[in-house]
């Protein structure tokens, strides 16, 4: 007796039952479900996503990142390490300042200096948006929180190769972690050069 293995059987059942009238039933219910999922998968991800594009300014003077803001009632950026010391709310703030650096590889931080000269780190809320590569040396007005924050000797390392340093020069240079105030930004204007 010839012993069928279980993919030969089902091949079998395949050709002898697929013009059958349950077959073709599962076959159109099939093809509807997956259309329902691709639909429906579509959909979601046309709508879930509230950033709004990035824009330029009609004059090309400014570019827009993230969420659309105005540049109404920013600090200087230089102010916010006396902020932090008076204990105000910086839940959310408007800052202005120069942009010191800028992550080479996608924008997805840069930083300014506060008064203390010190880098205050910024970066974009759920990674939702990017700020041009070219954008060290530009103004740019920021809006978001600020906290105190310890960034460990690894991650400093990183945003120094990022920033274009060679890795060798970071792990030799960066050795210990940093306590500097951060920032999370939800929208960034980033002005043209003067």
């Amino acid at each position: 007796m010839v012993s069928l293995d279980k993919s030969y059987i089902f091949m079998l059942q395949f050709l002898i039952f697929r013009d059958t009238p349950v077959f073709n039933f599962f076959e159109i219910v099939m093809k509807k479900y997956l259309l329902l999922t691709l639909a429906f998968t579509l959909s979601y991800f046309a709508y879930s996503q509230e950033v709004p594009a990035d824009s330029v300014s009609a004059d090309g003077s400014m570019s827009f990142h993230g969420q659309r803001i105005s540049g109404e009632g920013a600090v200087p950026a230089t102010e916010v390490s006396s902020l932090v010391e008076a204990g105000q709310d910086l839940s959310n703030i408007k800052l202005s300042g120069k942009i010191e650096a800028c992550c080479q590889a996608k924008g997805c931080w840069m930083s300014m200096k506060t008064a203390e000269g010190k880098d205050m780190r910024i970066t974009f809320k759920d990674y939702a948006f990017f700020v041009p590569t070219s954008s060290a040396g530009n103004s740019a007005i920021i809006e978001g929180k600020a906290f105190v924050e310890t960034t460990s000797v690894e991650v400093l390392r990183h945003y120094a190769v990022d920033g274009g340093m060679s890795e060798e020069e970071a792990e030799k240079t960066i050795t210990e972690p940093e306590i500097n105030i951060a920032f999370e930004a939800t929208g960034v204007i980033v002005k043209s050069k003067e």
